[in-house]
């Protein structure tokens, strides 16, 4: 019984595209054979590690086979072949009916179809934000699209993966990527991490929805939504080849006006949000590094501008993600 898996078309297909010719045709004989729920596979004689890094390729590029969790392989040296013994985690009834899930789940996105590339993404992003919480129990559901899509939780590489299929079905080219990131919430050495590279009217650029979604409090954050290699690199690092993000910054807080160059700036942006009503303000300050000295500064405007507009002396609380220099001030 095949469940009639439709891979994603080529252009989003990033870690096929970089295999050699025999290499994809093992790639899509592996697929087939998955889709068909196959107890083995056979394919020409190969090296185990040539084997599981196909095998990794097919899992970046294929979000919708959550359901094989790995392979064990045997060799016939007299016969030349190299037979894959994938290790299934759902019956297929179960495979279908997840799978039906997801679509439907994906399908609300066809509201955005006519949009750009940066709307389609941003509404994506958003979208994740305002259904899914970070996974902090984590389970095998939480690794694939399933954490999201049935229990509107999940950890880096199934938030990643969900992305990447929404995507896949707006046809934005994207793809997954591997490395470590440092948790802005915490001091922590970095840790694995999975989040996604996103092909944006012709430019790539870095998207990582789960550190937005672990930022979020008051506001929907934006912290890591379209960054250039050179900003992503403050607190993430890339294992494997992947496009260069080489642009500057097409970020949210730029197209919307919430950066600043100095405190100056800072005040600027904070007078004019007060005198709007706003009282929960996001700004991200460029050319400058963290320091307790530049948060008290900011503490100091914002406080001073608060009794001078709102004729109070209210409460002012200041968060900031001190890799991307990204503060929220709130007031109360």
């Amino acid at each position: 019984m095949n469940l009639s898996y439709k891979q994603p078309t080529d252009r989003c297909m990033h870690y096929y595209n970089r295999l050699t010719g025999e290499q994809k045709k093992i790639y899509k004989t592996i697929v087939s054979g998955i889709s068909a729920f196959s107890e083995k596979i056979k394919i020409p004689l190969r090296p185990i590690n040539e084997l599981s890094m196909i095998y990794d390729c097919i899992q970046l590029d294929n979000p919708l086979l959550f359901y094989v969790s790995s392979f064990s392989c045997q060799n016939d040296l007299y016969t030349k072949i190299s037979i894959i013994f994938p290790e299934y985690t759902h019956k297929r009834p179960w495979v279908k009916k997840y799978t039906d899930t997801a679509m439907n789940t994906i399908m609300a996105f066809d509201a955005v179809r006519g949009k750009s590339d940066f709307e389609k993404e941003l509404h994506v992003h958003d979208y994740c934000l305002a259904n899914f919480t970070y996974d902090y129990n984590p389970d095998d559901h939480s690794h694939t699209i399933l954490g999201p899509i049935l229990r509107n939780t999940g950890v880096c590489e199934g938030i990643a993966k969900f992305v990447k299929l929404a995507l896949d079905h707006l046809g934005v080219k994207n793809l997954i990527v591997s490395g470590k990131a440092k948790n802005p919430l915490d001091d922590m050495e970095n840790e694995y991490h999975a989040w996604n590279i996103v092909d944006v009217e012709g430019e790539t650029y870095h998207l990582d929805v789960t550190l937005d979604l672990t930022l979020k409090e008051k506001m929907n954050r934006h912290d890591y939504f379209n960054l250039s290699d050179s900003d992503i690199k403050k607190d993430h690092t890339i294992i494997g080849v992947v496009p260069a993000c080489s642009m500057p910054s097409n970020d949210y807080y730029s197209i919307n006006s919430m950066l600043a160059r100095s405190p100056a700036d800072i005040e600027r942006h904070i007078v004019s949000n007060l005198r709007k009503g706003q009282k929960d303000i996001i700004v991200k300050l460029l050319n400058a590094q963290y320091s307790q000295r530049v948060v008290d500064k900011i503490f100091k405007i914002a406080q001073h501008q608060y009794r001078s507009i709102q004729k109070s002396s209210g409460a002012v609380e200041i968060s900031c993600n001190a890799n991307q220099m990204v503060f929220e001030i709130s007031f109360k």
